[in-house]
């Protein structure tokens, strides 16, 4: 795989790299928090992460009922949700902000 880049992530003071690999539109993303870090999952998971068509409309499918969700906000370029699964893991959902034309 090879990196498209990396930066701190100042509202959580961690750190995280996007990972590609060659001919692929997939990404892996990998997050590092420092020790403390409150949201953190079971088993040293943090979260797992989907880019979806529309965030608001899959958090209104799978969370919006569930407690302890994240409701959908805008985050830089985003807009994000979290879920959680069976285990108690969250699950961001993200789509791309519409571009202003």
């Amino acid at each position: 795989m090879q990196l498209m880049f990396k930066t701190s992530i100042k509202e959580t003071g961690g750190r995280v790299a996007w990972l590609t690999t060659h001919g692929s539109k997939q990404v892996l993303e990998l997050n590092w928090y420092p020790k403390g870090y409150r949201y953190g999952g079971k088993r040293g998971l943090d979260h797992l992460a989907f880019e979806v068509k529309d965030a608001s409309a899959a958090y209104r499918k799978l969370g919006s009922k569930q407690s302890g969700t994240i409701a959908p906000f805008t985050e830089g370029k985003w807009i994000l949700a979290y879920v959680k699964d069976p285990d108690g893991n969250w699950v961001e959902l993200g789509s791309r902000k519409p571009s202003k034309r």
